[in-house]
């Protein structure tokens, strides 16, 4: 189990799709406390396919041992997160809508059975494509400044932060400039979706699961909107403004509808770092705030320019970030999100690594002032 000193504080944690021995050995070494576990994990009589394979119909039994490896090495089960796939029909009105519900109904009520407190699935109709972005036919080429492709338009990994560090980017202007260029059938694979449409097909989603997760006592929510461009790839985004992310909340009312709650995006959303900490804290006043990806831009939408930058070197003072946190008594997960391309860093593992210690950092810097022992 989990120290009883992080009981009651925020938790660094880390997102895997790997819940092997080795992998939680390396997270607990690394300074994790809690796990998100994503997609079709890996892991003891592949405890987690039921994420991404619904004929399951009692997913329970493979959670209860998924939690148990996963506490035998002192950490906690923080989330289940699904496939971004698994809402493919609900949000394009696709045949699959209906099995799609009861599949994240099954999850929600095993999760439920078993003890782990959160569900997150995806609301952003684009993600669950099952090709990626470059991926496609007719994706725009890469121009010389360019590492890689992103996940979409005007979105690119460049040589943008300290020393070279390889940041992923999103730049307004080229966003245009790449849809122009971009076959519509790879653009808007679903074609339009206008907001009233994505509303109501979100609306038919949540009066169907929250009663189940009220019933379940297991909390849900969805990740905003990012990049929080007012239009992407056709889709009119209903999640990329704290209105939108709190009429989401409001749409059928419950304690247990909420967010997983990307800072970053947050802040991409908005006009400067005040704005961010007012929803932040807003969010947090309303417990609704379920789980965070805990990463600090430099730049927003409206300046038509931001980069995923270290978390030393965005916009944003993390401690500060922690210390409202601790104020409201969020007991979720802070994980680090987007990492960083360091020279000669396979896998990304330093970059993970940096983040989860400066996370842990952060921590204890907010128990210290409390004049509290550091947490161990």
């Amino acid at each position: 189990m989990v120290s009883k000193d992080w009981v009651s504080w925020p938790k660094p944690a880390l997102h895997l799709s790997d819940v092997s021995e080795s992998r939680l050995r390396r997270a607990v070494q690394l300074g994790a406390v809690g796990i998100n576990v994503q997609g079709a994990a890996m892991g003891p009589a592949g405890a987690l396919e039921i994420l991404a394979r619904p004929e399951t119909p009692d997913p329970a039994p493979d959670f209860e041992r998924l939690r148990r490896t996963v506490e035998a090495h002192g950490l906690e089960v923080l989330c289940l997160q699904l496939p971004a796939q698994a809402t493919n029909g609900v949000l394009t009105g696709g045949a699959r809508r209906a099995r799609e519900i009861a599949h994240l109904t099954a999850v929600t009520r095993g999760a439920g059975k078993v003890g782990i407190p959160t569900v997150f699935f995806n609301l952003t109709p684009w993600r669950s494509t099952p090709t990626w972005w470059h991926g496609n036919p007719g994706v725009p080429e890469v121009q010389p400044e360019d590492v890689r492709h992103g996940s979409g338009p005007g979105r690119y990994y460049r040589p943008a932060g300290r020393g070279g560090a390889v940041l992923n980017t999103h730049e307004t202007r080229r966003v245009a400039a790449d849809e122009e260029r971009t076959p519509p059938e790879t653009l808007a694979p679903y074609g339009e979706i206008d907001a009233q449409t994505l509303w109501d097909r979100v609306r038919y989603l949540y009066e169907r699961i929250v009663p189940v997760a009220e019933a379940a006592g297991v909390n849900i929510g969805a990740h905003p909107n990012d990049p929080p461009e007012p239009r992407f790839r056709g889709v009119e985004q209903i999640h990329r403004t704290p209105e939108g992310l709190q009429q989401l909340i409001d749409l059928v009312p419950s304690e247990r509808s909420g967010l997983l709650l990307c800072i970053g995006t947050l802040h991409e959303m908005g006009t400067g770092a005040p704005d961010t900490m007012r929803a932040l804290e807003s969010f947090l006043t309303q417990k609704r705030v379920f789980g965070t990806h805990f990463r600090n831009p430099k730049g927003t939408v409206p300046d038509g320019y931001y980069q995923e930058d270290f978390l030393d070197e965005g916009d944003l003072d993390m401690l500060e970030v922690v210390r409202v946190m601790r104020k409201h008594g969020y007991t979720g997960g802070m994980d680090p999100d987007h990492a960083q391309g360091i020279e000669g860093d396979e896998g990304a593992r330093e970059a993970w690594a940096w983040q989860l210690g400066y996370i842990r950092a952060l921590v204890r810097a907010v128990r210290s002032e409390e004049g509290a022992a550091p947490l161990r």
